[in-house]
């Protein structure tokens, strides 16, 4: 009964650190999107007039910081699934 038991406690283990690994691959991937809108806006922001400059600038330190925030996720996750 107790092999069972620990059998069991293993693989919801390995499930719950795959579950980790999983979501540390889609916070990467949410980061690096950030970071291609960001470049995005910069180059926009370097073709537009005044206004579209400053929305763009905008947009850009937006994913600028959303991309951060994301790589810090993944990050962790991959702590938590270690």
């Amino acid at each position: 009964m107790k092999k069972v038991f620990f059998a069991l406690v293993a693989s919801l283990t390995v499930l719950a650190a795959g579950a980790q690994v999983g979501k540390a691959a889609s916070e990467a991937t949410d980061a690096v999107q950030h970071k291609i809108d960001e470049k995005q806006a910069e180059s926009k922001a370097k073709k537009s007039g005044p206004v579209g400059k400053a929305v763009n600038n905008v947009k850009s330190g937006y994913h600028k910081n959303r991309s951060k925030n994301s790589a810090n996720k993944a990050k962790q996750s991959l702590k938590n699934a270690g």
